[in-house]
């Protein structure tokens, strides 16, 4: 049996005394170790540097047992030839250096190393198609549930929302009025128990679109007024029950009980309210839940904090953080017996619901609630069933634009006690043996309450500035300081004292400014007067420190 070649290190073996013979490297050697079988035998191609065969004599092969050790050859070596098979062929050594052909295994792990990447990069090409599928999947979800919801709260086609964007009504100061109120009920499609639809939280929010600055006034829940109501039979009541008169008397209708409250709290307020806002207490625990709690500050005037026997409410003065339920309770917490921290009743319950408002509002339309698709999902779920409003769905974008640039701190509060501007223009009193709110200028009287509503929401920038004017008397003129305030406060311009100079003027008119703040009144009374506004006091007169203007009426005005 023929053995093929063997070789050490790549290499295949050669004799010695042929590679050092005369005939050089390039020649082809072959061994006939067998005479009788090499008859006719061709040598088996190999290629050498200049391909050219050099035949030799074969030489004789050794007798079993027989030790050859020709010169220069180790043992080792010569027992490898010995081996070998019949016409075995030797290659001439190459003096040039030899590349080596990676191994077997190596080629095999390249193979699947590049497979690996390939691999990899399939791998991580779908994982993206994945997430990309996912997010359309997801977001198309979204726009149904936000189709479906928005259908439910707004009016009109709700595709309208897409392709319009209509601005939102207003009224002549070119504000936007938005009643928004809340029923006591945990859903608005069932009468969840006795007195469900009395509306506890009564609250008007003005906005103006383009200087996008905001005014919010509540209403007593207690307020005495007068409204027919057939349901009860009563010709007034209390402003809670508006809603139910005029939901019960109208066939159980949610708009009219709406439009009913929304014209009431105008009538109040003396404003024009064209849009309501109509939230159950099942919207405030979902809404606050979704986006994670909202953040309210306790600054009560009681160091202990707050605590509402009724509700369980009690927390520290400070910063709280409250879930949809808390929330809920500290919204409908009042001075009941037992409890304290909230002296003013529903005027304290009034201000912490306008703290969660705002709080809600701005964690609502945080980075973090929007870019997270289950919170989005929650907000839209506790919206469709919970909220209804008289918004059309053509004005949705506007909408969205007002909240996103609205700044917490441009929304202004308008209490109706405790204020810092004025006296109170409300009061609790009792009519027919029960517990109300009335006005302090009488019962059914809003006129101090429009004048106050009326100089903050103003277009006027005078009636804004709401500046203080001393009127005097340098002409000598008796009766002259009394009828220049007169005609002052006609133009809707306040008067303090009225009094003479303390010397005689020769000039029509001469106008002190004490406070560089009131730039609006200062110059409408340069153009009321046709005069120039001087700044600084009047030499020999003492104005009160909330004096902004002094004006001196002389000798040559008395005509």
């Amino acid at each position: 049996m023929d053995k093929r070649r063997q070789s050490i290190d790549g290499f295949t073996l050669r004799r010695r005394d042929d590679v050092l013979s005369g005939n050089g490297a390039n020649r082809r050697v072959f061994i006939d170790t067998n005479n009788s079988s090499s008859k006719g035998r061709q040598p088996a191609p190999h290629h050498t540097l200049d391909r050219q065969p050099v035949s030799v004599a074969a030489r004789p092969k050794p007798q079993p047992h027989q030790q050859i050790q020709p010169a220069g050859i180790d043992t080792e070596i010569e027992e490898t030839l010995n081996n070998l098979g019949s016409t075995t062929e030797i290659p001439a050594v190459s003096t040039e250096p030899i590349r080596r052909r990676r191994p077997k295994k190596d080629r095999k792990a390249k193979k699947t190393k590049d497979k690996s990447k390939k691999h990899k990069r399939h791998y991580v090409k779908w994982t993206i198609l994945a997430i990309v599928a996912v997010l359309i999947i997801m977001g198309g979800f979204l726009a149904f549930r936000f189709l479906s919801a928005g259908g439910k709260i707004f009016q009109g086609n709700i595709l309208d929302a897409f392709t319009s964007k209509a601005k939102l009504a207003e009224d002549e100061n070119g504000r936007t009025n938005i009643l928004i109120f809340g029923t006591s009920g945990y859903t608005m499609s069932e009468d969840a128990w006795d007195g469900a639809f009395l509306t506890d939280s009564i609250m008007v929010l003005s906005v103006d679109q383009d200087k996008h600055d905001a005014y919010m006034m509540s209403l007593p829940r207690d307020l005495y007024v007068k409204r027919p109501c057939k349901a009860l039979g009563t010709s007034a009541g209390k402003l809670n029950e508006s809603y139910y008169c005029g939901y019960t008397d109208n066939k159980k209708s949610p708009e009219a009980g709406a439009k009913e409250l929304q014209k009431k709290a105008g009538e109040i307020l003396g404003l024009d309210i064209q849009y309501y806002i109509h939230a159950d207490w099942t919207a405030l625990i979902k809404t606050v839940d979704a986006v994670g709690g909202v953040d309210v500050t306790i600054d009560s005037k009681d160091p202990r904090g707050i605590y509402d026997v009724a509700t369980k409410v009690r927390y520290p003065n400070g910063e709280v953080h409250l879930d949809g339920e808390r929330a809920l309770a500290l919204a409908r917490s009042r001075n009941s017996h037992g409890g304290y921290g909230l002296a003013s009743g529903n005027f304290d319950r009034e201000m912490y619901q306008q703290k969660i408002l705002a709080a809600l509002r701005t964690k609502a339309l945080s980075v973090g609630t929007l870019a997270n698709p289950v919170a989005v999902n929650s907000l839209i779920d506790a919206l469709g069933d919970n909220l209804q409003t008289s918004f059309k769905s053509s004005e949705i974008q506007t909408l969205l634009d007002l909240a996103s640039n609205l700044k917490t701190e441009s929304i202004i509060s308008l209490p109706m006690t405790g204020r810092t501007d004025g006296p109170d223009l409300m009061a609790i009193d009792t009519v027919n043996a029960m517990s109300v709110v009335v006005p302090t200028a009488g019962t059914y009287d809003y006129s101090e309450i429009h004048e106050y509503v009326s100089d903050n929401l103003t277009s006027d920038p005078v009636k804004r500035e709401k500046a203080v004017i001393d009127v005097l008397n340098g002409s000598g003129v008796y009766g002259l300081a009394q009828e220049k305030a007169t005609d002052l406060e006609d133009a809707g311009y306040k008067v303090a004292a009225i009094t003479n100079a303390p010397e005689s003027s020769d000039k029509a008119v001469t106008i002190y400014q004490l406070n560089e703040d009131k730039s609006a009144t200062a110059k409408a009374l340069a153009d009321k007067y046709s005069v120039k506004v001087k700044e600084g006091q009047l030499s020999g007169y003492t104005a009160k420190k909330d004096v902004d203007f002094v004006i001196v009426f002389g000798a040559s005005d008395t005509n």
